[in-house]
This record gives C-alpha cells, structure tokens and sequence, in this order.
C-alpha cells in the first residue's frame, strides 16, 4: 500500500527562540545577583512508555506501543522558593509501530524535545513534592527510511508530579512522573485520519540547588 503524505512543516523558530531566551536571560540574571543562585543546570535520564492514538479504524492500521528510554539537559530559574521555570532540551527514544496490513512502519522513532515546564514545589525547602505543567516542541529525527511512518512537528501539553531530594548544600535529585498529551495531527495521509502521540515518562533529575 503507498501512501502519499503532504509536506512537512518546519518547526516554529519563534517558539524556539523563546526556550534560548529563557535560557540565556535566566544565565544573565544569575550571573549578575552575586549573592544569589537563582539558575541552575543539570541532565536527566529515564524511560517513557509510548502512546499513540490512532482515532480512526476503518482503514485497518493498528498501532503497537512499547517502552523507550530518555536523557536531555535541564536547567532551572527560580522566582521564588517554591515557583520556577525549568527550560529543558531531551532526546527521547520510541518504539511505537504502525501495522497498515501489509507493511510495519516505525512511529517517531527519535524525538528531539523543548520543554518548558512551570514548576511549584508545596514547600520551600528540603524534601518537597512539586507539580510540573508547560508546552513541548517535539521535532521527529531520522525519518529517511523506507520503514519509518513520516510525520509532522508536534505540539504538546506535559503535566507531572515529582520529588526534590536535597543531597548536601549544592546538589539535589528529583525523580519524576510526567504524561505528554499530544496536541497535533502528525500524518496526513490518504488513509489515516488522526493520529495522534502521547507518553508517559519516569525521570531522575540531577541539578545544582539554588541560593535564594
């Protein structure tokens, strides 16, 4: 079966520009408050469970999920002592398959992810749950192959939960549940509709403890 797919679109270059910025604003302010480490920056790493949606049936494609695994660099700049905004730049590895009843296709099989989440800790320190909700830029990577579903740019809503875990006076680690909700129709084929993805992931942050 061949399908014929439209043209992709490029990713949005102002909503880009915007995750740089954070980062670059949030570095200068840090740099010029001496007595006071509001950005701080680390890496994370963690598995994700993939969850495409295929809405319409009548076609015959099925979809199989299976688990992959993430890690990107993070960063934070804290407001205050329970609210910051934490840019973030991941690579998340699918193993999502499309079945159109002949042929098995790759699903977004590598992610190139910016994220920016709000986060609100319920203390002010030490050991605190937190609550993260921001938009994610998801850009689909090595799409040049025959088995691999093309797909679109996509827009996302994360929502999650976690822990921050102070280790000494500079360092602390937070794992953290996160589930992507998927805004945008990634095909336009002649056979598929909707399809949509979502994930959920498990993630171990590592960064630097601010001073406020």
């Amino acid at each position: 079966m061949r399908y014929q797919y439209s043209t992709l679109k490029s990713i949005s270059m102002k909503r880009v520009s915007l995750i740089i910025a954070a980062f670059l604003i949030s570095g200068i302010a840090s740099a010029q408050d001496s007595g006071k480490k509001r950005f701080t920056k680390g890496f994370n790493l963690g598995v994700n469970h993939a969850n495409v949606l295929l809405r319409d049936h009548n076609n015959g494609g099925t979809v199989q999920n299976g688990i992959g695994y993430r890690f990107g660099l993070i960063s934070s700049f804290a407001f205050s002592e329970r609210i910051s905004i934490d840019p973030k730049a991941e690579l998340s590895f699918n193993t999502s398959t499309f079945w159109d009843g002949t042929q098995e296709f790759a699903f977004n099989p590598v992610d190139l992810e910016f994220l920016a989440h709000l986060k609100v800790k319920t203390k002010k320190k030490g050991f605190s749950p937190y609550f993260i909700a921001g938009p994610n830029v998801k850009i689909p990577l090595g799409q040049n192959n025959a088995t691999t579903l093309p797909t679109r740019q996509d827009v996302a809503l994360d929502l999650g939960i976690g822990w921050d875990v102070p280790l000494g006076k500079k360092i602390r680690i937070a794992p953290e549940l996160r589930y992507s909700i998927g805004l945008v129709n990634l095909t336009e084929t002649t056979t598929i509709s909707d399809l949509k993805f979502h994930n959920i992931s498990l993630l171990l942050n590592f960064s630097g403890r601010p001073r406020l």
